[in-house]
């Protein structure tokens, strides 16, 4: 329950967007448009569709740390790869990469990674079978 309080507060920080729902029963609907505003979000969607197609099945295996740093490499990609085209999405990154390394669990920072990338893509963050498991998105 912490885990999903604090990530809901990150993603609100970072895109100043709201909530449409509590975030103690249902995961949070998240409006965002930064991809829609930088040249190169195709490029950008693909990089964090491939870590995410790496790093949640490694997460679902038990390997957390593994999972968080094929998403901290994948941020820093985008981060050195395109500064100037996507101030946005790059600052997104670099507080979600800022954050992983204070206090935090491997489980935790993998998921303030996933959440990074799920606020870019606008897509909510689901952390916990209640929320809809049909079609959760695990890692």
């Amino acid at each position: 329950m912490h885990l999903t309080k604090s990530i809901l507060l990150f993603i609100l920080c970072l895109t100043g967007t709201a909530a449409s729902a509590s975030p103690f029963n249902t995961p949070p609907t998240i409006t965002d448009t930064t991809l829609l505003t930088c040249s190169k979000s195709p490029e950008i969607t693909r990089i964090i569709n491939e870590a995410i197609s790496l790093g949640a099945p490694i997460y679902n295996e038990g390997m957390h740390l593994a999972c968080y740093r094929i998403y901290e490499w994948a941020s820093y990609k985008i981060i050195y790869e395109y500064p100037k085209e996507c101030k946005e999405i790059v600052k997104i990154l670099k507080t979600a990469i800022d954050k992983s390394h204070g206090d935090f669990s491997d489980t935790e920072k993998a998921w303030l990674m996933r959440a990074a990338f799920d606020a870019i893509l606008g897509e909510p963050t689901r952390t916990s079978p209640t929320q809809n498991p049909e079609n959760q998105r695990k890692g």
